[in-house]
């Protein structure tokens, strides 16, 4: 797939392409059926300017839950093979989601998210790259700090729990409890010099310590333990 998804950096948020309108309503609604969603912490969320969200993934619907229910325009990333998938590939299409490659440096995914943040909006990032098969965080991806680079966006951890019942909802069709939790915002504490793949790596796990914070503690996985050096890689979003 080589289209150019820069035209998601829509220069007024209020006026998104055709597709985010019609399919819009129909997400929110779907969510709001399946579940009874709680959000904790949405001051945290700034009202302008570009912003990373990261959140832990653990369903295939967590995506479209955070971005269902946030107040401003944002884009999600995902990874390409959903393209295909018979009409859910349609839907994000429509809705306007960034197709990600995975295992390789994607350029055009790339330049579509920089677009994105150029613009002022939001993009979405489940830095772990794949659904947790049990919940736990597992490592991030430095294409996070990667992505971040350019223009220095605000990053906001939101955690999420609770999508692992959705499945017997759909059975029973009984909403089940969510909860979006949204923590401080914060930016990276770029190094001086060259960017290495040590300093992605270390940013990255900064940000997922942030993130691991914001779930139970048999959620937080490999980031269970935080790490002294963690902070020294980030700072206040002021």
């Amino acid at each position: 797939m080589s289209q150019d998804y820069r035209y998601l950096a829509v220069a007024d948020a209020r006026k998104p392409r055709l597709g985010r309108r019609l399919v819009q309503p129909i997400l929110y609604s779907a969510v709001r059926a399946l579940s009874r969603t709680s959000i904790e912490g949405l001051e945290n969320l700034p009202r302008h300017g570009p912003v990373i969200l990261i959140y832990n993934h653990i369903h295939a619907i967590d995506p479209f839950v955070t971005v269902g229910l946030l107040p401003r325009y944002g884009v999600p990333m995902s990874k390409i093979e959903n393209y295909d998938i018979p009409l859910f590939g349609r839907l994000i299409r429509w809705f306007g989601v960034i197709p990600v490659k995975r295992g390789e440096a994607d350029v055009w995914a790339i330049k579509a998210a920089n677009a994105v943040l150029e613009a002022g909006h939001v993009l979405l990032i489940a830095p772990e790259g794949t659904r947790s098969k049990d919940g736990a965080l597992q490592i991030g991806k430095e294409g996070l700090a990667y992505m971040a680079r350019k223009t220095d966006p605000l990053i906001v951890p939101v955690g999420f729990t609770g999508s692992t019942a959705l499945g017997a909802s759909f059975k029973r069709v009984r909403p089940v409890p969510l909860r979006l939790r949204y923590g401080e915002p914060f930016r990276f504490r770029w190094p001086e010099g060259k960017l290495t793949r040590e300093h992605l790596r270390l940013l990255t796990d900064a940000a997922m310590g942030r993130l691991a914070a914001l779930l139970p503690l048999e959620m937080r996985g490999v980031y269970r333990d935080p790490q002294p050096e963690w902070e020294a890689w980030l700072r206040p979003a002021s």
